[in-house]
């Protein structure tokens, strides 16, 4: 009778316990941060959809890109001086882009939750638990993942997402050749 009572009572607190366990698993993905991204956009809720975007390192990453491109366009240094003031330029043009591409994030933030359900947007996440489990692609990378899908008016997408300490997953980078598509379609002005 004890075994009985034990197996009666074990398995469903096991199956309980394995719910719960999986359930928790589940909801601290990339994928579902995606999920709950999509559906903040759907609802047109700017606060929670802002949630899932790191602004600070984008705009780092992108100004990072940004500066690096106009160093290789540049004559090589010849002398150390010459190498030391492009360092010089390079954390000055940094500094003054850097402001323009959180705003320009915040931007298209805000106008990807405000055309949910009109217009298309700039980019348009696939939402719903089906279509973000089949349209994302994540590869692991340094405890980040990099996640690429194919939109259907920018094209491939491809983005790096972090996780800090009590916070979802975050889109914390994009991949340099979107960021300089996009900067040849709305040039930066260094003011």
């Amino acid at each position: 009778m004890t075994s009985r009572r034990v197996w009666g009572l074990g398995v469903p607190v096991g199956g309980l316990l394995l719910a719960t366990a999986c359930g928790i698993y589940a909801t601290s993905t990339p994928r579902y941060a995606l999920y709950r991204l999509g559906a903040a956009i759907q609802r047109n809720d700017l606060a929670e959809a802002e949630r899932y975007f790191d602004v600070e390192r984008i705009a780092d990453s992108a100004a990072n890109v940004i500066a690096g491109d106009y160093l290789r366009r540049q004559p090589a240094p010849t002398t150390e001086a010459e190498a030391n003031g492009r360092q010089l330029i390079v954390t000055l043009v940094k500094r003054r882009v850097r402001p323009q591409l959180i705003a320009r994030v915040r931007a298209e933030v805000r106008r990807a939750v405000e055309r949910a359900g009109g217009p298309a947007t700039p980019v348009a996440l696939p939402t719903g638990l089906v279509a973000v489990l089949r349209a994302f692609r994540i590869s692991g990378q340094d405890g980040d993942v990099w996640v690429s899908y194919q939109d259907p008016h920018e094209g491939p997408v491809r983005f790096r997402m972090s996780r800090q300490p009590g916070q979802p997953w975050r889109i914390s980078e994009f991949d340099p050749e979107w960021v300089r598509r996009r900067a040849r379609e709305e040039p930066i002005r260094i003011r």
